[in-house]
Parts: C-alpha cells; sequence; structure tokens
C-alpha cells in the first residue's frame, strides 16, 4: 500500500533536516582549528635587549615598530619579503614598542596577519631613551626605525622612517659580500674514540665542547662549528670531525685567550663525563689542524 505524505509533513521534514545540518556545521566549526596559533612575542628588558644586539656570526638587522604607528604597519610587508630574500644569510629580528598589555593579543595577530617569521620581541624599559641612545645618536626616537649591524658589531646601517627596499638590499649586500671575501680560519680536530666507549665520547661532546662553543658564539669570538662523526668503524684512522670556525686571523689566534673565562664560568670544576672517566680514557686526538679554512666558511 502506498502512503501519501502530505505538505505540511514534507515542510516538517525538511526544517528537521535544516536544522540538523546547521547543527553539524556548527559542531565541526567550532572543533576545526581557526589557523595557525598567534606568533610568540617574547618580553625583553634593557638587559636582555642588549644582548640582542650581538650578532651570530651574521649581519643583523633589527626593525623597530609599533602596532599604533601607521608608517610601522604600512613598511611590514616589505619586512616580511626581505626576511624571505635573506633567509639563512641575515639574522632579522623586530622589537616592538606596544605597550606589554598587548604582547598576547594585538602585536601577535597583526604579525600572524602579515605572515611574519621574524623572531619577534616586545621591548619593555623604564628608560627609552637610552635605548635609543644605544642604538644611535642620531636617533631621535621616531618610527619605524631599522638598524644593521654587521657581524662585527658594528653599526653598518640606520633609518629613521620607512625602509628602501633597493637601499637597505644594497647595505646587505655589502656586508654579505664582505663577509664572503674574507678568508676564514678553522681548528679541526680529528678524534679516534678508544675502545669503543662512544656513549662517553659523544656524552663529553655534547655537555662540554659544544656548550663551550655555543657560549663562544653568543659573545661573537668564533663563526660556527659543528661535529662530524663517521660510522663505527675500529680500522677507520678516526670517529668524530670537531671544526671550530673563525672569521678572520685575529679571532683565532685570540681563541685561547676567548675561551679561557668561559671554560671557567661553565664548568668551574673541569669538564662532566659518564661513567666518571677521564676524556683520555676514551678519547684519542689524532690530529688537529689549525689555519685558513681551505675550502669555505661553510
Amino acid at each position: 500500500m502506498r502512503t501519501r505524505i502530505s505538505n505540511r509533513t514534507k515542510a516538517g521534514v525538511c526544517l528537521l533536516f535544516v536544522l540538523i545540518l546547521s547543527l553539524v556545521v556548527h559542531s565541526q566549526s567550532q572543533a576545526r582549528p581557526t589557523g595557525k596559533p598567534a606568533i610568540k612575542v617574547t618580553q625583553v628588558n634593557e638587559v636582555l635587549f642588549k644582548k640582542l644586539l650581538v650578532p651570530n656570526g651574521k649581519p643583523l638587522l633589527i626593525n623597530f615598530w609599533a602596532t599604533w604607528c601607521d608608517p610601522c604597519r604600512e613598511e611590514f610587508p616589505e619586512l616580511v619579503q626581505l626576511d624571505k630574500e635573506y633567509k639563512g644569510k641575515i639574522d632579522f629580528i623586530t622589537v616592538s614598542l606596544d605597550d606589554v598589555e598587548d604582547i598576547a593579543t594585538t602585536v601577535p595577530k597583526f604579525l600572524s596577519s602579515m605572515k611574519a617569521e621574524m623572531p619577534a620581541y616586545l621591548l619593555k624599559t623604564n628608560d627609552e631613551s637610552g635605548v635609543i641612545t644605544s642604538i644611535s645618536k642620531d636617533w631621535r626616537g621616531g618610527m619605524p626605525f631599522t638598524a644593521l649591524y654587521s657581524p662585527d658589531g658594528k653599526l653598518a646601517y640606520f633609518r629613521e622612517g620607512k625602509i628602501v627596499l633597493a637601499t637597505i638590499r644594497t647595505e646587505l649586500n655589502k656586508l654579505l659580500a664582505s663577509a664572503a671575501a674574507e678568508p676564514t680560519y678553522v681548528t679541526i680536530d680529528y678524534v679516534k674514540i678508544k675502545d669503543g666507549k662512544r656513549d662517553e665520547a659523544m656524552y663529553f661532546y655534547e655537555n662540554n665542547w659544544k656548550p663551550y662553543r655555543v657560549e663562544a658564539l653568543k659573545r661573537g669570538v668564533i663563526h660556527s662549528y659543528e661535529v662530524l662523526e663517521s660510522l663505527p668503524d675500529t680500522n677507520a684512522p678516526f670517529d668524530l670531525v670537531l671544526v671550530t670556525r673563525y672569521k678572520n686571523r685575529e679571532q683565532h689566534l685570540a681563541s685561547e685567550k676567548n675561551f679561557e673565562p668561559i671554560l671557567k664560568e661553565l664548568r668551574p670544576d673541569g669538564p662532566v663525563t659518564l661513567n666518571a672517566l677521564k676524556p683520555d680514557d676514551f678519547r684519542q686526538s689524532v690530529f688537529v689542524y689549525r689555519g685558513m679554512a681551505v675550502i669555505s666558511s661553510q
């Protein structure tokens, strides 16, 4: 027997279907992420800010801005473009002078909308004029303000007002060309691991050799470092290659003097080792090269 459905019944079914569909869509929209998480903005004071001014072996570009500064907002797309062009070649950070109350709201929201990837900081200081003077005596406090430091920490270029892309590119390329033209120096230590004590050797380098160089890099007394590890093979002439690079001959010659205070600060009681073994129990330096880098600084 065929059952007839009245128009009123059909309308009720349609209404019920629409209600169910709207509930499903609403629940999915609630569960679905609304986008990438907001960019983290780190608050710094005068002391921490001074550490940001120390280059890390590369040209350092710093842009001072604020969300309430219209020219700052207008130039930000060009800053993002510049960051993409020189990614990996320079260090680029932004420093906001917004109120601290905006550090988790207005500031990261704007940076996210710009798709900015540069490390972001917010400066909170009671002595704003002192910070301005520490950057440049010629900075009158206007924003945006952009400062470019050479790898050795010298202020190479600055601009108060919106950047001119052609000009900042020229200044960056000058620094990069100068760094490429100057020969780097290296210390390369070829190490043989004794009696299969690879765990002890790697623990030693991860907890002593590497932290020393991380700190040296922060202080600007080395250019870069790395550990090259060979495959375990008792017949190999060496198992590890420890490379420390210096940006010039003077820095290389001063390495022992520069590392001495670092060793005393980080390991005043001597290096830490695994299983109470002494370094000579698990490692042997086969050969050490000190001099000009033969191939390149990287």
